[in-house]
């Protein structure tokens, strides 16, 4: 009996590790495969792919991007291969009959919660020509967790060396989570429960040979339990600089000081961490059971910052209980006065099997009766106001998470000192003129920021120039500058080749490296420009500044840059 576990992820650099620990827990039953596509593929060719591989039984991997698509395979499929088995399992299909796919004549079996006991238990079934009896089908539809994850098989060994080149690996250190917010599926698992540490440590080994770039641990709260934390951090700090990034999901008010002074002296680079703020008012987070710990959390993730060493990303969820359009605007100012490296506003999506999807009639929260669930409006914002915030939220994908604009979101902020009205007004601007139904090149956007503000805050055009050529040094790497940005009017080659020049001690100083290269090399990798703001401060340079192309900051993204002293 041939089995294909299918996981269709919702971008290439996507992996799967679920398809994995099913194929772990069944290989020694039958023969089981695993193939992996995307939703961005025409199904077409996702189907003639399962088709071709001639399957007894095809396992689906569901979750909210793709359950869509497998609905429209499961009836296809059974169409071609008349006599082909259909499991279905995930997040998706665990809660509420299977979702979707209730129902469904195309699919055989759904089975709900952890599956590597019920899918081996099935399979032995079929591979005897077997079916499982009601009490039994009632055991695989029904929600369970394994309670021992040590009796797991380690899903790491079908990763082979080199593998995952371009590729985002993910790994578990835990399964479950300490809190019980409404408005995730995890509120409905009994606790957290532990992988043993050599476990998770063959299985950095493992993964940090597999070409992959970026290492996610999956755990819904990775410090939860402070001593297993650092002896993870203190493993992966062994690795080296040449290992991959690793990734993880914190709760930052569970940040002590001794979890921060180790994180400061991780490698800058190695490490990023993302946090999950959602709200900063009590009302709203005790209605969603999250803990009220805002001003520790936005504190410790300050401190993060502040070391310079690890990428931090911060999260908000418009459209929770009792947050208002205004509400949301002193959340959005909080957070973003942190200044994290991305800042990723969310919207509450109502998931199957969440405490919220049971509350959202009281609450009087309207959402999309298909995937992704997203909300629509509640009792404390409206339709038209959701609407905005996913206009600002675009805009803040353009200006702020796209790294190309970070001082220039300073200086802005400096002068204004209200990011959520600024992004409002720019957020209008950017509907009128039809930007946000177009992509927009990255060039483009220097220049519509610069006419925007010349035409909103001409008051602030001189600063925000200079911001804006910095900027564009350090995020684009490119030394030739576009002409509403060049400095008096002139950019000749000649005379940037003059500076260099008459700064070449400083820069052999700095830059060691470039001792071993001609003027024209150093011209290709090193710019040297001179900035002058009119309101100091001090995350405004002003002097002559180096930008080094050849040196990109791991954190930022960002070229590094070198004050050389005034002119």
């Amino acid at each position: 009996m041939k089995v294909l576990l299918v996981a269709i992820n919702s971008q290439f650099v996507h992996t799967n590790p679920a398809i994995l620990y099913l194929k772990a827990a069944c290989s020694d039953i039958c023969d089981v495969q695993t193939a992996e596509f995307t939703i961005n593929e025409p199904i077409n060719h996702i189907y003639s792919g399962i088709v071709s591989e001639k399957p007894d039984v095809v396992g689906f991997s569901c979750y909210i991007w793709n359950i869509e698509l497998v609905y429209k395979l499961c009836e296809d499929l059974k169409k071609a291969l008349p006599n082909v088995i259909i499991v279905t399992g995930g997040p998706e299909v665990s809660f509420e009959n299977g979702g979707l796919l209730a129902g469904n004549k195309n699919v055989d079996y759904v089975i709900s919660g952890e599956g590597e006991e019920k899918l081996p238990f099935l399979l032995k079934l079929l591979k005897n020509g077997e079916k499982p009896n009601k009490e039994e089908m009632r055991w695989l539809s029904s929600y369970s967790e394994i309670s021992n994850l040590d009796k797991l098989r380690s899903p790491y060994v079908f990763v082979k060396k080199d593998s995952l080149k371009n590729r985002i690996a993910y790994i578990e250190a835990s399964r479950g989570c300490p809190f019980r917010c409404s408005y995730c599926i995890s509120s409905v698992t009994g606790g957290v429960r532990f992988f043993t540490l050599e476990k998770v440590f063959e299985a950095i080994d493992i993964l940090a040979e597999s070409g992959s770039r970026v290492i996610k641990f999956v755990d819904r709260t990775f410090n939860c339990n402070e001593k297993r934390a650092l002896a993870i951090w203190e493993y992966i700090l062994k690795k080296g600089n040449n290992s991959p990034v690793f990734h993880f999901e914190i709760d930052p008010g569970l940040l002590n000081d001794t979890m921060l002074d180790f994180l400061k002296k991780m490698p800058e680079g190695l490490v990023q961490m993302e946090a999950g703020i959602q709200s900063v008012h009590e009302k709203t987070l005790h209605a969603v059971q999250r803990p009220d710990n805002v001003g520790k959390a936005l504190e410790n993730l300050r401190k993060l910052i502040s070391f310079g060493n690890i990428h931090v990303h911060a999260d908000l969820i418009a459209g929770l209980p009792y947050e208002t359009y205004e509400d949301f605007s002193h959340s959005f100012n909080r957070v973003y006065a942190l200044f994290a490296h991305h800042f990723q506003l969310g919207f509450l999506k109502v998931l199957r099997g969440s405490r919220i999807s049971h509350e959202a009639e009281p609450y009087g929260i309207v959402y999309r009766s298909y995937p992704p669930y997203e909300i629509i409006c509640s009792r404390w914002i409206s339709p038209a106001e959701i609407l905005r915030l996913k206009d600002i939220e675009a805009c803040l994908e353009l200006f702020y998470n796209s790294g190309r604009f970070m001082l220039t979101m300073k200086v802005l902020y400096d002068s204004l000192g209200e990011p959520f009205s600024f992004y409002e007004k720019l957020s209008s601007h950017m509907r009128r003129e039809g930007y946000l139904d177009r992509p927009v090149k990255a060039l483009d956007l220097y220049m519509i920021m610069h006419d925007y503000i010349m035409r909103e805050y001409p008051f602030m055009v001189h600063d925000i120039t200079e911001s804006l050529r910095y900027d564009y040094l350090s995020s684009m790497k490119n030394p030739t500058l576009p002409q509403f940005l060049i400095k008096n009017g002139k950019a000749l080659k000649r005379e940037k080749q003059m500076l260099i020049s008459k700064y070449r001690d400083k820069l052999y100083i700095v830059l060691p490296r470039l001792k071993r290269k001609s003027l024209e090399e150093i011209w290709h990798e090193v710019y040297i420009d001179e900035f002058r703001f009119e309101n100091s401060s001090k995350s405004r340079p002003n002097g002559m500044i180096a930008f080094d192309f050849g040196d990109v900051s791991p954190v930022t993204g960002l070229a590094k840059s070198y004050p050389l002293g005034d002119v």
